[in-house]
C-alpha cells in the first residue's frame, strides 16, 4: 500500500488508498508524521507491506516503507 503526501499550492495533503477524502496540513512535516504513522500502525496491524511517498510538483521521493 501506498500512502501519499502531496503539496499543492502551500498546502500538504494525505492521501489514504483506502480512504474517499485527503486529509489537509498546513505544514509538511505534520503531513509526513501522520502519514508515517498510518503506514506504521498498517504494517503492524496487518504485515502488510505499506510505504509513504512525498510529491512535490511533478517530483517525488519514496521516503519509508514497512515489511
Amino acid at each position: 500500500m501506498l500512502i501519499r503526501v502531496q503539496n499543492e499550492q502551500r498546502h500538504w495533503r494525505v492521501l489514504h488508498p483506502q480512504k474517499p477524502e485527503s486529509i489537509s496540513f498546513h505544514e509538511g512535516s505534520a503531513a509526513f508524521d501522520f502519514a508515517d504513522a498510518l503506514a506504521r500502525e498498517l504494517h503492524t496491524r496487518t504485515g502488510q507491506t505499506c510505504s509513504v511517498r512525498v510529491e512535490v510538483s511533478d517530483t517525488f521521493v519514496d521516503t519509508v516503507s514497512y515489511g
